[in-house]
């Protein structure tokens, strides 16, 4: 019985500190773009909402994903308008990733691809295994 109350004392004394430590522990915001769109002005749109999502948030506590499928693809090709500003995210840890799936039926292989850019096997897989992770879902572009 006394070791009872020692050990309810422990875990008292123990939630009563808990808060001014949780201050101190970095929350992790996990966000995946899903990108379908060959319009540029939607890229442009995208590449300022990942801005945003990055400065909004604590430095190192988000994780940013791009999906690129179907028409999306253009976005992470080798020589698009936005390649300089794709490498600079991939340095500051931004993860791009094109469908397998889309480069097949559009003829496009890896070597075709900004370099950084990786590849899943489904688009769309990955954006719902990115929810299903918990990872919060935006909609590249308009």
């Amino acid at each position: 019985m006394k070791l009872r109350r020692t050990m309810m004392f422990v875990l008292a004394f123990g939630l009563f500190l808990t808060p001014s430590l949780a201050h101190s522990q970095t929350v992790t915001h996990h966000v995946v773009f899903a990108l379908t769109s060959s319009d540029e002005a939607d890229w442009k749109l995208t590449l300022g909402n990942i801005r945003n999502v990055l400065t909004a948030f604590e430095p190192g506590s988000t994780q940013v994903e791009v999906v690129a499928y179907g028409p999306g693809l253009a976005f992470v090709k080798k020589g698009s308008s936005s390649e300089q500003e794709i490498t600079a995210l991939i340095a500051k840890r931004v993860r791009f990733v094109a469908c397998e799936h889309s480069m097949r039926m559009q003829h496009i292989t890896a070597a075709d691809l900004t370099p950084g850019v990786e590849t899943v096997p489904s688009g769309v897989a990955e954006v719902v295994k990115a929810q299903e992770r918990g990872w919060s879902y935006i909609k590249a572009g308009r």
